[in-house]
Order: structure tokens, then C-alpha cells, then sequence
């Protein structure tokens, strides 16, 4: 199963054609011959070919196979959070970010999920999110709220997220995107 989660720069109608462009890509392109590092790769090669400058994206790339390998490359996003019964660790192989360097390399890592594992794949929009007195979210406070609510089911833990982000806002006005995807391993 191909999981991705991307962020783009910029905002309106340039930054939604560029996802679209990276989603046309990843439909055509990404299968589970490919690895990881070679998707990433064609995405960044394709979209160094276009003409539009100064324009980037962040993105996650990853392969969850049925027997629990996830095979991962990050292309300069938010490393992810993998929380399990055995640690936390964060998800940073890979690369630079995506439509700048058209001979960037990119490198993939595979590990093994564990029954019970939750991935917690995120925009830079939910720690940088701020608060009415200018203070950010962080990684600390997303890890702490991912802790607590580490056995609630992925829409649960979801919902945690991003209402105990909304409630560190208390409706401060926002400049970019709140996004997350959390997954949990059910086991073969």
C-alpha cells in the first residue's frame, strides 16, 4: 500500500496546481515495483523539468507492505513519528526537498512494524501552528498529545491532534495548512 504526504510552498493557485502536479505523478508513476528512493526520485526529476521557479514541495513517500515492512523516503517533510511498545523514533531518510535540485539523491529506509505501531505523518502547519501570543506548537506538545492518546484508534488520534492543535490556537489566525495522516499496524 503507497502512503504519501506532501506540502507544498506557496499559496492560491500556483501552490494547487504544483500538488496536483505532484499527485498526477505519484498516480502514474508510483507502484509497488518501484522503490520508495526511485518514486521520489522521478517526482523531483519531473518537476526540475518544469518551467515555474522558486517553487518546492516537502513530501513522504512510503510502501506498507502486509507483513509490516514500510519502506520510506523522505523528501525534506517533517520527519514523521513512529510511536510503538518499543520507543519513538522519528522517520528522516531521504533527501532534500522536491523541485529545486534535479540530481538530488534520495535514499530509502525499510524497517519492520510491530502489531500496534502508529505512524503519525504530518505538515509542518500542526507544530508550527501558533498560538494568540506568537508561541508554536511543536514537536513536543504533537509527541505529548501522540502519547496520550497513543491506543485511541488512527481516526480518534487523528481527532486529538488536531483538536488539541485548534484548542493551542484558540482561533488565532492561521497561515498555512493543518494536515495529518496516522496509521496504525494491525499485524499479517
Amino acid at each position: 500500500m503507497p502512503l504519501a504526504l506532501g506540502d507544498v510552498a506557496g499559496k492560491g493557485p500556483p501552490a494547487a496546481l504544483l500538488a496536483a502536479e505532484i499527485q498526477g505523478i505519484l498516480a502514474t508513476y508510483s507502484d509497488l515495483s518501484r522503490t520508495a528512493a526511485a518514486t521520489v526520485t522521478h517526482v523531483n526529476r519531473t518537476l526540475c523539468r518544469r518551467i515555474i521557479d522558486s517553487r518546492f514541495a516537502t513530501m513522504l513517500y512510503g510502501v506498507l507492505t502486509c507483513d509490516g515492512q514500510l519502506t520510506y523516503s523522505n523528501a525534506g517533510h517533517n520527519p514523521p513519528f513512529l510511536i510503538g511498545y518499543g520507543g519513538i523514533r522519528r522517520l528522516e531518510t531521504g533527501g532534500v526537498v522536491l523541485g529545486i535540485f534535479g540530481d538530488a539523491a534520495f535514499e530509502e529506509e525499510t524497517i519492520q512494524l510491530d502489531r500496534g505501531d502508529v505512524l503519525v505523518v504530518f505538515s509542518d502547519g500542526v507544530t508550527e501552528a501558533m498560538a494568540e501570543n506568537g508561541a508554536e506548537f511543536g514537536d513536543e506538545r504533537l509527541l505529548s498529545c501522540l502519547t496520550v492518546h497513543r491506543e485511541a484508534s488512527p481516526a480518534s488520534l487523528l481527532d486529538s491532534v488536531l483538536g488539541t492543535v485548534s484548542e493551542f490556537t484558540a482561533g488565532a489566525m492561521q497561515s498555512d495548512d493543518i494536515t495529518s495522516l496516522v496509521l496504525r499496524y494491525k499485524g499479517s
